[in-house]
């Protein structure tokens, strides 16, 4: 007890994979990638979390990020 604080994990988002039709205001540190359509999106996004050893979340607009803890 009393280092809950410390226990906390946070995850960095690497990069973000998106459509055209997405705005992507600020990515922040993150590289961003716009693929032409949705099978090159998923298999981009399968790439790089390959690569950098992330994970991959799905928002629910279509928008790819790749995590890493």
């Amino acid at each position: 007890m009393g280092n809950e604080r410390s226990q906390r994990q946070t995850a960095a988002i690497i990069a973000v994979v998106t459509l055209s039709n997405h705005k992507i205001v600020s990515a922040g540190e993150a590289f961003v990638l716009e693929a032409k359509n949705e099978e090159e999106q998923q298999k981009l996004t399968l790439e790089i979390a390959k690569t950098v050893k992330g994970d991959v979340t799905q928002l629910s607009n279509g928008i790819y990020l790749i995590l890493r803890s």
